[in-house]
């Protein structure tokens, strides 16, 4: 391969061996004539601790025309990024990065708008209609589902995670406890007046409300058997899923889980397809969304 006759890419993760993103864009790319390739790379793989460090001085070089990024490195992303987009400054998470023509890198969260649109179309669920939303996890998938629902006016937001006080330092959350936190959401993700409530699994178990979405964005599922929460629970609470992992082949334990038990439910498939049209216009593709779409639906079917 001759860098000055095809453009290069990476998509970049740990695990990385699951991931659709080199087929859908490359998919993309043979349509419309262009002389580009997307890669899967496994930065812990294949350099260790100091891989996407690594990977991002080669893109400054001119190595890589751009990074996807996904699992666990979107955070690292963002803070190796000279300019961010508005929603990457929100939510301190960067799964787009696109070497300009100076060397300098600009930072994208698509995960957002691509949430949103997946909810929309997979469950018919217009995130402002929704009151009350729980999120499974607390990385960079995570902060760009938590931002979506804020700017849809999501009026209670329950965050679980299995440390909810570093959780609520991360975030700036300034009032904690180790098992329930309720404080007005005023970090830098959102301006919005949305209740923000950090607690753990164990206190999630025991609650009786009612959540109009669950929302998984924990790497659970993606290459194990593994939920966040129980069957019993989710049965009980919650009206609608959406897990934003997805598997090469088949569906997830949770959403297999909740569609046994009548519930709507959509795996992260979609979501891939709608953060990838928003990133493939970061990186300067112009074609349609319908057009994009219609290619990358013909090539996963």
């Amino acid at each position: 391969m001759t860098q000055n006759y095809l453009q290069s890419y990476l998509v970049v993760g740990t695990p990385i061996s699951h991931s659709l993103s080199p087929r859908l864009h490359n998919a993309v790319y043979r349509e419309l004539g262009l002389a580009r390739e997307l890669r899967a790379y496994d930065p812990f793989i294949e350099d260790g601790e100091a891989g996407i460090e690594q990977l991002v001085g080669e893109l400054r070089q001119g190595a890589y025309q751009g990074l996807c990024v996904t699992i666990p490195y979107k955070l690292q992303a963002a803070v190796s990024c000279d300019v961010l987009s508005s929603t990457a400054q929100r939510t301190g998470a960067v799964n787009y990065i696109r070497r300009e023509a100076d060397g300098s890198l600009s930072g994208d969260n698509t995960d957002v708008r691509g949430f949103a649109a997946a909810v929309q179309l997979e469950l018919g669920l217009d995130l402002r209609d929704c009151c009350q939303v729980v999120v499974c996890g607390s990385g960079g998938a995570a902060r760009a589902v938590v931002d979506a629902l804020t700017q849809a006016g999501v009026e209670r937001i329950a965050l679980v995670t299995r440390d909810p006080k570093r959780v609520a330092d991360e975030w700036g959350i300034v009032d904690s406890s180790m098992s329930e936190i309720v404080k007005p959401y005023a970090t830098n993700l959102s301006s919005s007046e949305a209740q923000l409530q950090v607690l753990c699994y164990e206190v999630l178990e025991q609650s009786c409300s009612d959540f109009d979405l669950l929302v998984n964005a924990t790497s659970l599922g993606m290459n194990d058997d593994l939920m966040p929460v129980s069957a019993d629970w989710l049965r009980a609470q919650v009206a609608a899923v959406y897990d934003a992992v997805y598997r090469k082949e088949g569906t997830t334990p949770l959403v297999a889980t909740a569609r046994a038990a009548g519930i709507p439910a959509a795996d992260g498939r979609s979501m891939l397809i709608e953060q990838a049209i928003v990133g493939m216009r970061f990186w300067g593709i112009e074609e349609s969304s319908a057009r994009l779409r219609s290619i990358i639906d013909v090539c996963l079917s």
